[in-house]
């Protein structure tokens, strides 16, 4: 497909242990010498040389293996200055380092262009942040920071820098999404999509939601809640981790989903139909304007901390929980749903290590085979067969975890352990295999 070999121009995809190119975040490895850049910058602020310490830090945000055009982040250094710049989506934060300070700023948006509803929305923010402030210069909004090297380290510049990249994308995408974008500046880093992979997606999500709908016919007359939100949040969680929108559509499915998890007050039906209403907007809604909220870009910051794996493995074992209570009732349906949705929903949730990453998006490639056939990727499972292709899984889980095998003493490749009979006991043994993955460092 045409607009597949112009992505593959783009990102030169390289192994399966590379961070795969879907979900929110940084779509790339961290760079492999972030630990010694990061102590080579502590040494050079102890010893006062200032601006060695902010290139030594600032390379160590550099991502291995750039997937865009453009570095994400771009360092110039003279004698007595050094100029940086980097991209976090939609922001580009311009900065420059002194021997007395760090300068810092994100060009938001034209003042007069902008609805009085949003500078308000400004004022209000100010009192959120910690590091960073908005303000009007010559008609600009912008978002800045400026940090004194009196008494400078690598932790007292990431966490400002991470959150000024973090809030202008934030708010650079609230405008785009409900007010006009024309008043936003510094956007010429976006790439736009091609218009056969915004069809090919298109299709794709009105097929989603059709099959949902289709499988939930028989299921509503009953007392069955509990399967009909996991298919809902599965199909958005997939339509946001496979498609990718902006926006107001990234902002309208962060809502339904977090909603649905932080609303106690309300009924498990009512959270439901709120689902099920927006999806059929979604599924109502035209292509010209789902083509609107889809773009490429580079990133710097990672929107998570990155969990611990206890973490993960307790979400894991607590839904394997679910799926047993399910077989136990009969309720055959839902148990692949919840496979399904489990890698989806920690690929939403959570900050991984990229072996972790990798692993899961093979789970979920597994079960979105057809449209990674349509991408131009070897499926790894046949649905009308229900045969998997499993050489190219265990070279995916090699290629995932081998890198990492002498850093995590416990790592090991678990791929010989999975059991390929049908859909079900894959994802049973994989999730098994995941949950008891050892991340303790040697």
């Amino acid at each position: 497909m045409r607009w597949f070999n112009t992505l593959k121009s783009w990102f030169n995809p390289s192994p399966m242990h590379c961070a795969p190119l879907y979900g929110r975040g940084i779509h790339a490895l961290p760079n492999p010498n972030e630990k010694e850049l990061f102590e080579r910058s502590s040494a050079a602020f102890i010893d006062g040389d200032i601006l060695s310490g902010y290139e030594y830090f600032l390379s160590s945000l550099i991502h291995k293996e750039n997937l865009f055009p453009t570095p994400h982040l771009s360092i110039e250094r003279s004698e007595e200055t050094l100029h940086f710049s980097l991209y976090q989506g939609y922001a580009l934060i311009k900065g420059s380092v002194s021997e007395k300070s760090l300068e810092a700023h994100a060009d938001i948006a034209l003042s007069e262009q902008l609805h009085v509803a949003i500078k308000r929305r400004f004022l209000e923010r100010d009192f959120q942040l910690t590091y960073c402030r908005f303000s009007e210069d010559k008609g600009t909004i912008r978002l800045s920071i400026c940090l004194d090297n009196a008494t400078i380290t690598p932790q007292k510049i990431f966490y400002p820098l991470r959150e000024i990249a973090l809030n202008a994308d934030f708010e650079k995408e609230f405008i785009a999404g409900e007010f006009d974008e024309s008043a936003l500046l510094d956007t010429h880093h976006l790439i736009n999509i091609p218009q056969e992979k915004i069809e090919t997606n298109y299709a794709f999500m009105r097929q989603w939601i059709q099959e949902t709908e289709q499988s939930l016919l028989g299921l509503l007359s009953n007392d069955n809640t509990g399967m009909t939100s996991f298919s809902y949040l599965a199909l958005l969680l997939q339509i946001d981790y496979l498609l990718l929108p902006h926006k107001k559509m990234a902002k309208n499915i962060s809502e339904k989903i977090n909603g649905y998890f932080m609303d106690d007050e309300k009924l498990t039906e009512d959270k439901n139909a709120d689902l099920e209403q927006y999806l059929g907007e979604l599924s109502a809604m035209d292509i010209e304007s789902f083509s609107t909220q889809f773009y490429n870009c580079a990133y710097t910051f990672s929107p998570f901390e990155q969990a611990m794996h206890d973490e993960i493995s307790t979400f894991i074992e607590e839904s394997l929980g679910k799926v047993r209570w399910y077989k136990n009732n009969r309720s055959t349906y839902v148990i692949s749903v919840i496979y399904r949705y489990i890698s989806l929903y920690i690929l939403y949730n959570y900050g991984l290590h990229p072996s972790l990453r990798s692993l899961l998006h093979l789970h979920v490639e597994v079960y979105a085979s057809d449209f990674f056939k349509a991408a131009g990727e070897i499926p790894l499972y046949d649905p009308l067969t229900r045969t998997f292709k499993q050489n190219l899984i265990a070279q995916r889980i090699r290629e995932s975890i081998e890198p990492y095998i002498s850093r995590y003493k416990g790592l090991s490749d678990f791929s010989e352990h999975l059991n390929y009979s049908d859909l079900d006991h894959f994802s049973q043994s994989f999730y098994l295999q995941v949950k008891n993955l050892d991340y303790t460092e040697v």
